[in-house]
């Protein structure tokens, strides 16, 4: 349809709230699901923004988002430097990232984070600071806290004026209902864009 920019969202292959299957279901970055999507990037000739997966790093498992350029080449990846807590087991079975992540492309200087970094405007001033145009969120953001989620994103594109793109997971995962309303927002914080939420099949 002519996209240059496809982003997905938070730990989508697994399931975000599927916690036992995170140690069986985690790869390494030259796994098999960040491979198939290299070469989806190269073949549609588009940026990718993989969404989360569960990466294994020696012992360490991550939350890592993964940004693939139109050659099939991983840009840059991005460790959730905030793990949440509360009803989950996120902060129990993964490891925290520990870096800032801004990457230079030729549609602009991006960066990601995902789902309760949110919650932290420090990380994206941060990115702002670094000189990023769009921020790319990957989500598993619960529908009883939807309120939330847009206000969150309108609330971080304008304070920082860049435009951020929110790719939320949908339907019900482990008996969680999550929001959907993957967005766009621009940087007078008026959303452009919004996928309501319902799934649909293509």
């Amino acid at each position: 349809a002519g996209a240059d920019l496809v982003v997905l969202p938070e730990i989508w292959n697994v399931g975000y709230f599927a916690f036992d299957e995170y140690e069986t279901g985690a790869e390494p970055l030259d796994g098999p699901t960040v491979s198939r999507f290299r070469d989806l990037a190269a073949e549609l000739d588009i940026h990718l923004h993989a969404g989360s997966i569960v990466e294994r790093d020696g012992e360490n498992l991550y939350n890592t988002n993964v940004l693939i350029g139109p050659d099939g080449d991983v840009l840059d990846t991005y460790r959730k430097i905030h793990l949440f807590g509360y009803e989950s087991q996120e902060s129990q079975l993964l490891t925290p990232g520990d870096r800032i992540v801004t990457v230079d492309t030729e549609l602009g200087m991006m960066g990601m984070v995902t789902c309760y970094d949110l919650r932290f405007p420090e990380l994206f001033r941060a990115m702002r600071d670094q000189g990023a145009d769009l921020v790319l969120v990957s989500s598993a953001w619960p529908h009883e806290r939807l309120s939330h989620w847009l206000l969150l994103n309108r609330t971080r594109a304008m304070e920082n004026q860049f435009f951020l793109a929110a790719a939320n997971l949908v339907g019900e995962n482990e008996g969680v209902r999550v929001a959907g309303n993957s967005l766009v927002v621009d940087p007078w914080g008026i959303p452009r864009v919004n996928g309501g939420g319902e799934q649909r099949l293509l």
